[in-house]
């Protein structure tokens, strides 16, 4: 077997495997079967075994890590965060957070048009900065993942309690206080991550490129997601939010992070498209 066709099957059959584990997920959420959560991890664990294999093979084949292009970011984000869901999960004894964690997981797999198949590396982007600003970029992103899963589960459990009758989800879902630090520390370790990696983005665009303000749809969208996350920051640790009002904002973050995904792999630019 060909080694692209290798990697093109071992990620097919991780994305299918993170799908299976997502639809265990939701059902131990709605269902409270503890046998569906244990399904659900080994089947995450499955996944992320054979997305390892997939980027390995994908960068063997290509002789240089494989996150220089929008698809190859996105599959890389896909990982990072798979490996912090299952880290936090045992962490802080969150059984629930895959089900809010592999839903996105699978929509940005599926979202990816290409896959990791065809791919090009932009000759002008051979740098040992470029490394460093992409690595740093990709840690505060899957870090950022899990924060809007912890907003979303604060806002849903908020609902609950609201509620004269909770639901099934009422007794899977942490409580309030928990979701809330689960969501600030994921803050915390994702904002200073994704700094670095911008700012090295932008020292090194203006030796690349010859200006750091050349049209490029992941720029722009990229400043817009740090501006979000950055006021959110400010508003936790100046403003003293918490709660709701930090969960939208880490919810608009969110769609600012996803905006600038998608507009790197839809749009064309100096990142490639």
């Amino acid at each position: 077997m060909r080694a692209i066709a290798a990697n093109a099957v071992l990620y097919d059959v991780a994305l299918t495997a993170y799908i299976v584990a997502m639809a265990a997920a939701l059902g131990h959420l709605v269902r409270r079967r503890e046998s569906l959560w244990r399904f659900a991890m080994i089947a995450t664990q499955v996944g992320w075994i054979l997305h390892t294999l997939a980027i390995t093979v994908r960068g063997v084949e290509l002789g240089r890590l494989p996150i220089l292009t929008p698809s190859e970011l996105v599959s890389v984000v896909i990982w990072a965060a798979v490996l912090l869901e299952i880290w936090a999960e045992r962490q802080y004894g969150m059984r629930a957070l895959g089900a809010f964690v592999l839903p996105v997981v699978v929509g940005l797999g599926l979202g990816l048009p290409t896959g990791l198949r065809t791919l090009a590396l932009e000759p002008a982007i051979r740098s040992a900065w470029i490394w460093v600003h992409v690595a740093l970029a990709l840690l505060g992103l899957a870090a950022l993942v899990l924060n809007f899963a912890a907003a979303l589960m604060y806002l849903l459990q908020e609902r609950q309690l609201k509620a004269r009758r909770p639901s099934a989800v009422y007794y899977r879902l942490p409580p309030l206080e928990t979701l809330d630090r689960l969501s600030h520390r994921t803050l915390t370790l994702g904002f200073p991550f994704l700094t670095a990696g911008l700012l090295l983005g932008l020292l090194w665009a203006g030796v690349a490129w010859g200006s750091v303000l050349t049209w490029d749809p992941i720029a722009l969208f990229s400043l817009v997601m740090w501006v979000v996350y950055a006021a959110t920051l400010a508003g936790r640790t100046v403003g003293h939010w918490h709660g709701r009002r930090a969960a939208y904002f880490a919810i608009v973050g969110f769609c600012a992070l996803l905006l600038t995904l998608g507009a790197g792999l839809l749009l064309q630019g100096r990142h490639g498209a």
